[in-house]
């Protein structure tokens, strides 16, 4: 039942991104930049799939909660290092992405991610064409 639900969602959201595509074409307008506007909308639906799975899928809110935990503890304690500053700005921060602002924090998380992944999928496509084989 809620995987029927979560998939009526995704099929809306891909309606609505043809929609929105029609709309745009429509109007004849620079075709290349249109793409990147339907990449982005399509990057933004996907990022805020997440808060939807972990509504409906309990072990996928935890195992995410956890994750950000551990992310915000790590990222905080580059920055501060080892110190009572630290403990202090890490519970800040875990109550406020973590407890209550949870959708907002899991889909900034997932979003930075998949940037960061990304990124560096273009770094390693950049290198590969541009070094020489051997």
């Amino acid at each position: 039942m809620v995987k029927n639900f979560i998939v009526s969602k995704f099929n809306e959201f891909i309606e609505f991104i043809y929609l929105l595509n029609a709309l745009i074409f429509s109007k004849k307008t620079n075709q290349k930049g249109n793409l990147l506007i339907i990449i982005a909308l399509a990057i933004i639906g996907v990022v805020f799939l997440l808060p939807l799975i972990m509504k409906y899928f309990p072990a996928a809110d935890i195992l995410v909660r956890i994750i950000l935990i551990f992310t915000i503890v790590t990222t905080v304690r580059g920055y501060l290092g080892n110190s009572i500053l630290t403990l202090l700005f890490s519970g800040i921060l875990i109550y406020f992405l973590v407890i209550k602002w949870w959708w907002l924090g899991a889909a900034g998380w997932f979003f930075l991610t998949l940037l960061s992944m990304s990124g560096m999928g273009v770094i390693v496509w950049g290198l590969g064409t541009t070094l020489k084989k051997h």
